[in-house]
């Protein structure tokens, strides 16, 4: 990567996929830092906030919307990209996963397991200053209810695969 890329807090409850993400974006030119708990999320953004969350909804001690919204609505850096990752486990929970992402505050979702090459491709588009990576759709799922003046929530997926 050219450009000074962007400083990445990965919060995942799982030792082993927080390992192997944090090496595949460190191997693609980022700086990562890593937590396994919302408090420990919440502590580095109200202390040093990244510039991009990658947050896990299934974290020991919070609630992963929790800490999404916490961190939106009560620390100082208004501008952080919050990208959560989960498991959606049922029907049901794949759509609302959506909405749910979105009133919480994040800006992008994908399920896991994750490509992290599709991950990758969406960090460098941030990176790079663009709304969507090349290659890839972003589905709209904000709902109007939601007040807070940013870019709707949305699935990043590659045009390939299936919705």
């Amino acid at each position: 990567m050219s450009r000074e890329s962007p400083r990445i807090l990965l919060a995942d409850p799982q030792t082993a996929s927080r390992h192997a993400l944090q090496v595949r974006l460190e191997d693609a030119g980022y700086t990562v830092d890593t937590v396994a708990s919302g408090s420990d999320v919440i502590l580095m953004c109200d202390v040093d906030p990244p510039d991009i969350l990658i947050l896990d909804v299934h974290l020991p001690d919070m609630d992963g919307f929790e800490v999404c919204e916490y961190v939106r609505h009560e620390t100082r850096d208004l501008d952080l990209t919050v990208i959560v990752l989960t498991e959606p486990t049922d029907e049901m929970t794949r759509s609302y996963l959506g909405p749910m992402v979105d009133f919480a505050g994040g800006d992008y979702f994908l399920a896991k397991p994750c490509d992290s090459k599709l991950l990758i491709q969406l960090l460098d588009d941030l990176s790079d200053g663009g709304d969507q990576a090349h290659g890839a759709v972003a589905a709209d799922s904000r709902p109007a209810s939601c007040g807070r003046p940013r870019a709707h929530a949305r699935l990043f997926q590659s045009v390939d695969s299936p919705p």
